[in-house]
């Protein structure tokens, strides 16, 4: 008769199968950092330009979220996230005190938020996951180096030209170069539309007058609507 499992090689076997499933859930856990901090923590650096100047005004995110161990499916399942955030002040420094705990086990931070951003200046840069740094010191110390867009240098000679303080200037400043512009000549003179299709947007002048704006649902890439 066949005995499964018994004696001293079904006790090899399963030692096995249990080192196997440990080192499964090693892998697992090693491949998403997640801690528990309940004492206070200060991160803390300063954001510059490719010419070294300070950038200021800009917005630091330090994203938390809980993240639970899901045996069953190996997989991290997040339960919420929180966030703190600041600004940077004239030298382009921040400062940022709390403790981790309250908002999360694991740590993002972004150097960028929907509002707080320079996008027609700046690229747009990759957010660093803290959460060790966060866990190993309780000063963290995170400096960002922000690149220009390729077209920033466009974009400011456009400005100088039409002057910063003019419609044409102020359009640019906010949304860089259109990604489309169509001119004609009318009764009342030269026209032109300015199309920017990923923020939904569009600007109708005569002349050096703005005379109309018009939104619509955002179409990147797409032809403008008529």
């Amino acid at each position: 008769m066949l005995r499964l499992g018994g004696g001293r090689g079904g006790l090899r076997m399963r030692g096995a199968r249990s080192l196997a499933a440990a080192w499964i859930v090693g892998a697992v856990l090693s491949g998403c950092a997640t801690v528990e901090i309940r004492q206070t923590r200060v991160v803390t650096g300063q954001v510059t330009d490719e010419t070294g100047r300070p950038v200021v005004n800009t917005s630091v995110v330090i994203l938390g979220r809980t993240l639970d161990l899901v045996t069953r499916r190996l997989a991290y399942e997040e339960r919420g996230r929180q966030e703190v955030k600041a600004t940077t002040d004239a030298e382009g420094r921040y400062r940022i005190e709390f403790v981790p705990a309250t908002i999360g086990n694991n740590f993002f931070i972004f150097f960028y938020d929907k509002t707080g951003f320079d996008r027609v200046k700046f690229r747009q840069p990759e957010p660093l996951d803290i959460t060790e740094l966060l866990r190993r010191d309780r000063t963290v110390i995170v400096n960002q180096l922000l690149r220009f867009q390729s077209a920033w240098t466009e974009v400011e000679r456009q400005i100088v030209f039409y002057g910063p303080d003019s419609e044409r200037g102020q359009i640019l400043r906010k949304h860089g170069l259109p990604d489309k512009r169509e001119g004609s000549r009318t009764a009342e003179g030269d026209s032109e539309v300015w199309w920017y299709y990923a923020d939904g947007v569009s600007y109708w002048f005569t002349g050096e007058k703005l005379t109309r704006t018009h939104e619509f649902t955002p179409i990147p890439g797409a032809t403008p609507p008529k």
